[in-house]
């Protein structure tokens, strides 16, 4: 459903050359916080590479969700406590504290958005454009994921 949301509607949204917002990421963001990594790997290729196929990208999504599947594992093993880890729940906006789910929401879609332009670039001449272009999408991804968490996810209880 989030694919096809991607697809459909926001890779035909044109507001500007500085605007891609990639929604989609919110998908691997969102698994539960003890994910194993070859899952969170897994996902993130299989992820991007039906975006891939969908928009005819030619593996850049693929590429970037499968780095983004492997960074958010250790994200994540790094900047929460154990006992937390070990719960498995879902890292949503109701879950977690709000400052950490911001923050790491807005880092993940930060590095996706600027290995997508890189990799789309493939060259480092123009990394200044480029990484305009990623902070501007990548923040209008952060606020469209925290606004989509706030209206799609409910209190889950963890016994």
């Amino acid at each position: 459903m989030l694919g096809c949301f991607q697809v459909f509607i926001l890779n035909n949204l044109d507001i500007s050359s500085y605007f891609n917002i990639q929604l989609f990421i919110m998908f691997l963001l969102l698994l539960p916080i003890n994910t194993d990594i070859w899952l969170c790997i897994t996902a993130g290729f299989v992820s991007g590479a039906i975006i891939d196929g969908l928009s005819n990208t030619y593996g850049i999504h693929a590429f970037c969700s499968t780095a983004l599947g492997y960074f958010r594992f250790f994200y994540i093993k790094f900047s929460l406590d154990k006992e937390e880890i070990e719960r498995g729940m879902s890292p949503n906006i109701r879950n977690i504290s709000f400052t950490w789910h911001i923050i790491y929401i807005l880092i993940c879609s930060l590095f996706y958005h600027w290995l997508m332009y890189v990799m789309e670039a493939f060259q480092f001449s123009g990394l200044l454009s480029n990484s305009i272009k990623a902070a501007t999408s990548g923040i209008a991804a952060t606020v469209l994921i925290i606004l989509t968490g706030f209206i799609f996810s409910r209190k889950t209880t963890n016994v």
